[in-house]
């Protein structure tokens, strides 16, 4: 226990540490796990464990549930495969519902999209539209090896229907980019036209045409157990400071 305890910690401050050299929107940050099962590009949880090996995150705020989760992993045997999981809350399939995933390849951020920046958006549960980035702004261009699908059906996170978005992308095929490791920026997003008031539900909640303030996927890092989610990373950081801040008051006090 005190083991896992200390890796996890480490990773914590790995976390942070990466946050700070690269340009990253503060606080969101996930390590990248490679898979240890194959996602089935179904857009339902094929098996109850098909995401277990991911790095899981909540879409908004801390928790992980009916709110919507992501999660991503990866599999570089070949062909350098990013595997993508997107939980919604609706249950409503209108023209104008949208998915949103943004690369930044070469993780280094500015105000607009540049040449090594994607963006993958699928609208109305029917269209993938693909783009690259100009340095001002996106331009449309051919599917460059990704593949998805969503369906209305329930998961271990929300035991309603809702619709679950599975996708891989080639990262070897979407630019110069491709074969480098992480870091890379990354932002995801989902827009449920039948809940106008929602808006945009975003992680990190910024912007797809700022990649400044994207997220950012980290090295690879196997302390971090299989279903880890950023919460979970959030409070043992939170723990780690209090501690540090407890020893080094213990170490502060007089002696008698």
């Amino acid at each position: 226990m005190i083991k896992s305890c200390i890796l996890m910690l480490c990773s914590v401050f790995l976390l942070l540490t990466i946050e700070t050299a690269f340009a990253a929107e503060p606080g969101y940050t996930l390590i990248e796990a490679y898979q240890t099962t194959a996602a089935t590009v179904d857009g339902k949880w094929t098996t109850a464990t098909e995401w277990s090996d991911a790095f899981i995150l909540p879409m908004a705020g801390t928790t992980l549930g009916a709110n919507g989760i992501w999660a991503y992993k990866m599999d570089s045997s070949s062909t350098y495969l990013m595997s993508f999981l997107i939980e919604s809350p609706d249950s409503t399939n209108d023209a104008t519902d949208k998915w949103v995933i943004c690369i930044d390849g070469s993780n280094d951020g500015g105000t607009a999209p540049k040449a090594d920046d994607v963006k993958i958006e699928i609208t109305g549960h029917t269209t993938l539209t693909m783009y690259v980035g100009t340095g001002t702004a996106w331009s449309v261009i051919a599917n460059k090896a990704v593949t998805w699908k969503d369906s209305l059906a329930t998961s271990a996170y929300n035991s309603a229907n809702h619709y679950i978005l599975e996708l891989k992308a080639d990262k070897g095929a979407l630019g110069d980019w491709g074969a480098n490791p992480p870091p890379h920026g990354v932002y995801v997003s989902m827009y449920d036209a039948s809940n106008t008031a929602a808006g945009t539900v975003a992680w990190p909640p910024t912007s797809a045409d700022n990649p400044s303030r994207y997220g950012l996927i980290a090295s690879y890092d196997a302390t971090v157990p299989e279903g880890t989610s950023i919460a979970f990373i959030a409070a043992l950081s939170t723990f780690a400071v209090a501690a540090t801040i407890f020893m080094k008051k213990r170490v502060s006090l007089p002696k008698l």
